[in-house]
């Protein structure tokens, strides 16, 4: 691995290392290197769960939701066509729900040993010529640094084989689901081999969409191309060289809002009578109401990489290099219906605000829309001693330069028949408006009044860079069955970051800008700039082990590690009254000691695999997202900021029981409850959740207690989160599996895998007025295969269970900014398809 987490795959068998530890690796057994060193998974002192290509197969994993769905501890969510991915690990979620990506993760995610710093194009799972996929669970800094603080993901692609092979793989499935992936490899000569591999998936979605009914939400076009190169001159030396490119093209999802009826709890707003939050469970529909033909979210992305590793006397020499492109426009149903919002016509011009009487309704759509360009360069240097001395020894520096030139979030609001001095005020989005009348003017969407829905203005970009710069190592001594480990890394993160504007952008359509693609705008273009951000994040981050090979068959550990996320800005919307406040603009880093006892076995002649851990995750100044705290703000923005400390304190267990060579079951248990401590507040939904001020305010109805604190802007009666749990941390997900293999004639056999997967409940807002219901999930396989042809029919949500798989809470135009409307996204039910493979 370079600059990120434990990387699961099977080795270079040219490498002595990995040599060895195959040799000492049963065949059925991975070998993984989430210490810099090739290691079975069940002798290395980390929670691990590893996925080869044959059990992402056998599981019918073919993207990142189906992998949430196989894993228990591990939410994967997206977002706006499947853009904005998070990965949660044992409840600590991430504090980015915004496109601003330099917050960092709280999961890394690293592709062939690179880190991935676009969160919109990883889901790649289904193009890429993937060998396995590797979680490790609990901090990876110390190692790894960039973006490990609660764990890491790594995807590594398929190396060169030293003779010529291939394979093809095609897939048909309901709602014209067509996939097709090939690959082939094969010695050039005795000293050089290369791999290439291709995939494209077409699908037409799983969301129907009233608005248009004869084509489904969710649907998705991708492709992939990946190649690499592998050179050995000598014994001692290996270069590999490896990259991909790709391109997806995915509609809007399905998601609804939910109706303001429905609110139920925390304050009356005045203006609607309504009350402003909802407590209860968020469900998911399975029709939406969503703009037709709107434009497609796409995304691009480029990596290549290369990797030189010599070694002699037992020492390794290892450089990685590696460089990142992504490029991103994304697309959201606004409104989040497809008759668009109703508004009043004024057609008095620049005189409508801040109210103007409006001759005539009409209904307006509105999108909004993210555009993204990411540029980032990598290299690591390390020096480390072999397997074999009782004395193990790893010294490395690393350097990483992330380039985010473009990070902006537009609107497009249709004109179409409104002409040059109309302008649009609101009107109620909850009683039926009168014909004509006296409404307030619209500032969300006047600026935005755009000739097509795909053409988005923007009255506001950021520019933004994280310059890291660290240097790592470990020291370990084996004395008999114990073994000895002290990592650690020391890191500096240098963050920059500017936002540029138009110079008025609430009051007159025709000022804000558009963005070409995802081309940097001109000069001049967004006037007005903000005062150059910059601050440095220096961290040291531990991790200190002791592991115990009692027999063959049993490894214990124990570990205390240490993860640190640096801090950042919030650049999404101008300090001004209007905006966040000035002290909104910077957040702190975040901490955690995480602390796990495990065991790992195999027993009873190899039939039980039993693996168990237990932790304890103490979480100091977390970040979290909230809105601005500026009562005046017009538009309320999402920052990050420290909402206090957080505990947890969990378990996890793993079973897989061979009865014979015909059947096998298993399954994997992750309990976890994360819990916000005394003094966490959240000081956002003021509005909603506190009546009055000073020590006389009170909880709303619903909301939790009410606290003071002390803020820059003073004291402040807000919300206490004392005792509830981060949003999407869930409690407890467990899987079970059953297996069976019998021998057709010939070498065919028939081979068939059933999974059942349960996910609990987990908040959805800090408060945890809302959560997100429990489901379970089943899937299953038959195939007929022999060692080189297969057919195999697949199902997964067998029983198309409907379930809210995310939500996010914005506002919407046309409603009250007091009611932050939960926008809840449909999980993918029944899918079915066939698959028929060749090898040669």
């Amino acid at each position: 691995m370079s600059s990120g987490a434990a990387s699961a795959r099977a080795g270079d068998p040219t490498d002595p290392d990995t040599a060895q530890a195959q040799q000492a690796t049963p065949s059925d057994e991975i070998v993984v290197t989430a210490r810099r060193r090739e290691e079975s998974v069940q002798t290395v002192p980390i929670a691990i769960t590893a996925l080869t290509a044959a059990d992402l197969a056998e599981r019918n994993i073919t993207s990142l939701s189906d992998l949430t769905n196989s894993t228990p501890g591990v939410a994967i969510t997206t977002i706006s066509g499947g853009t904005l991915t998070n990965i949660y690990i044992r409840g600590q979620a991430p504090a980015n729900t915004t496109n601003d990506l330099n917050v960092e993760a709280n999961v890394g995610v690293f592709i062939d040993d690179i880190y991935q710093t676009s969160r919109n194009t990883i889901d790649l799972l289904s193009v890429l010529d993937v060998g396995q996929i590797e979680i490790a669970k609990g901090p990876q800094s110390a190692l790894f640094g960039r973006s490990t603080f609660a764990g890491a993901m790594s995807i590594s692609t398929r190396r060169p084989s030293d003779q010529l092979e291939g394979n093809v793989q095609a897939t048909v499935g309901v709602d014209q689901d067509y996939r097709i992936r090939g690959s082939v490899s094969a010695p050039i000569t005795d000293r050089l081999a290369v791999r290439v591999a291709g995939g494209y998936v077409t699908y037409d979605g799983f969301g129907e969409n009233s608005g248009d009914p004869g084509d489904n939400l969710n649907g998705t076009k991708k492709y992939a191309f990946t190649g690499s190169l592998v050179f050995r001159p000598t014994a001692e030396f290996t270069a590999r060289l490896s990259g991909f490119v790709s391109h997806s093209e995915t509609e809007l999802s399905s998601v609804t809002p939910l109706a303001l009826g429905a609110f139920n709890c925390g304050s009356v707003n005045a203006a609607t009578g309504l009350r402003t939050m909802y407590c209860g469970e968020l469900n998911a529909n399975k029709v939406s109401s969503t703009t037709a033909n709107a434009p497609n979210t796409v995304a691009d992305a480029r990596q290549i990489a290369l990797n030189l590793n010599w070694v002699h006397n037992g020492v390794s020499v290892t450089s990685i290099t590696g460089f990142t492109e992504a490029e991103n426009r994304t697309y959201n149903d606004y409104d989040m219906t497809a008759g668009g919002t109703l508004f009043g016509v004024c057609t008095l011009g620049a005189a409508c605000a801040p109210s103007g009487a409006y001759s005539r309704l009409t209904r307006v759509n509105l999108l909004s829309s993210n555009r993204e360009r990411v540029r980032t360069f990598s290299q690591e240097l390390r020096l480390q001693s072999d397997t074999r001395s009782p004395f193990q020894w790893i010294f490395g520096g690393s350097y990483f330069n992330s380039r985010i030139p473009l990070a902006g979030l537009g609107i497009a609001a249709d004109r179409t028949g409104l002409a040059a001095n109309e302008r649009l005020v609101q009107v109620s989005q909850i009683t039926t408006p009168a014909a004509t009348g006296v409404g307030a003017y619209d500032y969300t969407a006047n600026p935005f009044l755009s000739s097509s829905l795909s053409n988005s203005l923007y009255s506001s970009y950021s520019a933004a860079s994280t310059e890291t710069m660290s240097v790592f190592g470990s020291l370990a001594y084996r004395l008999g069955s114990v073994r000895v480990t002290a990592e650690g890394r020391y890191n500096i993160d240098r963050k920059r970051a500017q936002l540029y504007s138009v110079s008025n952008p609430l009051s007159q359509p025709g000022v804000n800008q558009s963005i070409d693609g995802t081309s940097v705008p001109a000069a001049g273009a967004f006037p007005v700039a903000s005062t150059p951000f910059a601050r440095t994040f220096e961290s040291f981050t531990p991790r200190f082990t002791v592991d115990f090979q009692a027999t063959d068959q049993i490894f214990f550990y124990a570990t205390a590690a240490k993860g640190v996320r640096s801090g950042g800005f919030n650049t999404a919307n101008p300090v001004s009254a209007t905006g966040i406040l000035a002290d909104e603009v910077a957040y702190d880093e975040e901490t955690n000691w995480t602390y796990e006892a495990g065991v790992k076995s195999h027993l009873f002649n190899r039939a039980l695999l039993f693996n168990a851990s237990v932790f304890h995750v103490d979480w100091t100044n977390a970040q979290v997202s909230a809105f601005t705290l500026n009562p005046t703000a017009v538009n309320p923005t999402r920052i990050v900021r420290n909402a206090g400390d957080i505990k947890t304190t969990g378990a996890e267990a793993q079973a897989e029981v061979t009865l014979s060579d015909y059947f096998k079951f298993g399954g994997s248990v992750v309990y976890s409850d994360p819990k916000f401590q005394a003094g966490a507040y959240d000081g956002s939904i003021i509005t909603q959740c506190v009546i009055g001020t000073g020590a006389s305010a009170t909880a709303a109805p619903g909301c939790p207690d009410v606290i003071l604190v002390t803020t820059p802007t003073g004291t402040r009666a807000v919300t206490s989160l004392e005792g509830k749990r981060p949003q999407r941390a869930v409690k407890l997900s467990w899987n079970v599996h059953a297996g069976v293999e019998v021998p057709l004639s010939g070498d065919w056999r028939l081979a068939a895998r059933g999974d059942v997967s349960y996910t609990g409940d987990a908040p959805y807002n800090l408060p945890n007025t809302a959560y997100f219901g429990e489901r379970t999930l089943t899937s299953g396989r038959i195939a007929i295969e022999n060692d080189r042809y297969s057919v195999a029919l697949w199902a997964n949500n067998i029983f198309d269970v409907t379930y809210a798989v995310n939500a996010i809470g914005q506002p919407r135009a046309g409603v009250p900014f007091a009611f932050s409307v939960p926008e809840i996204y449909l999980g993918e039910g029944r899918r079915v398809g066939l698959t028929v493979g060749a090898k040669f």
